[in-house]
């Protein structure tokens, strides 16, 4: 391999592709300061960005502590009426009452809520990493059969705790029979699985021919991230693994035998505000409760949107038919 710049030898190929790669940064745990540093490398060939040396299963669940944020419960917002005129008219939601005149709707759909799921008839929908089960008490009141695979087993008693259908462990070792599902959600999920290529391919066996896959996970090539480096929240150290970028997921996917229908990148203000209080290591008031911070922070939103930069990548992957 190639050495790298600051006397760092990547001796690990991208996960992704498997070509070299070469040094990034080098970051530590701003979020729930975990000790240690951790070495990043950015593929030669797909730019994909990964932790080096690439950890193993035990090191990984030490990454996460008890009280890590997506193990809480919590309650999904009541629908509004402008959601649920966009659903019922734009995604299928045909059993919602209807909110707006269809024109109205349509309208509204192509400026909001575009993230939203089209709705198949007794659909089954499995969500990946569900956490506390947040995500899957909303779609179930969507009208959906939703169950969940999550590996931290208090998460799990949360879910179950609330009636969901949770298995306790990873994605391969749930052993779900072929075409079980119209569609399977990983929300910020793919950047902290170390072998991306064996589960996108697990995806796509348990989908059922016509069924979607839906991905969110952070944006390497966000504007954000290129301007606070390895302050960027999103960059997650040592839990997120693997940054991607729109060109390279999208690779990735199709490899395994999907067919791309939705990008979109998105931004949120929380983001950027969180990438500022690293940079200032500000301990005091957050800048989120800032009203002028909040302001700029939402101009760094619209900038991202419209360039094509935001922090988050929200893709759409069909299965074919045949």
């Amino acid at each position: 391999m190639n050495p790298s710049d600051n006397g760092h030898e990547i001796k690990e190929c991208c996960p992704l592709c498997r070509q070299p790669g070469r040094y990034a940064f080098t970051g530590r745990d701003l979020m729930h300061k975990l000790p240690g540093q951790y070495i990043y490398a950015e593929c030669i060939a797909c730019g994909a960005v990964y932790q080096t040396p690439r950890p193993d299963p035990e090191q990984i669940v030490s990454f996460y502590p008890a009280h890590y944020d997506c193990y809480q419960p919590g309650k999904e917002k009541e629908k509004n009426f402008l959601e649920k005129g966009v659903l019922h008219s734009c995604y299928g939601y045909r059993h919602l009452p209807r909110t707006l005149p269809q024109w109205l709707a349509e309208a509204a759909g192509r400026f909001f809520y575009r993230e939203a799921i089209p709705f198949y008839e007794n659909g089954r929908l499995l969500d990946i990493g569900c956490g506390g089960g947040k995500y899957l008490l909303a779609m179930q009141r969507l009208g959906w059969r939703a169950e969940g695979v999550e590996f931290n087993a208090g998460a799990v008693q949360t879910c179950r705790q609330s009636g969901l259908d949770v298995f306790l462990g990873e994605l391969h070792d749930a052993r779900f029979a072929d075409n079980s599902f119209s569609v399977v959600t990983a929300r910020h999920v793919l950047e902290h699985v170390a072998e991306p290529v064996a589960f996108v391919a697990e995806i796509f066996r348990i989908l059922a021919p016509g069924g979607l896959m839906v991905l969110k996970t952070p944006n390497s090539k966000a504007l954000a991230r290129k301007w606070f480096g390895s302050k960027w929240f999103p960059n997650e150290v040592p839990r997120h693994l693997i940054l991607y970028s729109p060109e390279n997921l999208r690779a990735l996917s199709e490899q395994q035998g999907f067919i791309a229908k939705q990008c979109l990148t998105t931004s949120s203000p929380k983001w950027i505000l969180n990438s500022w209080d690293y940079v200032q290591d500000n301990h005091k008031k957050p800048s989120r409760k800032r009203k002028i911070c909040r302001l700029l922070a939402r101009l760094y939103v619209a900038a991202a949107t419209v360039t094509g930069r935001g922090d988050e990548i929200s893709m759409v992957f069909a299965k074919p038919r045949s």
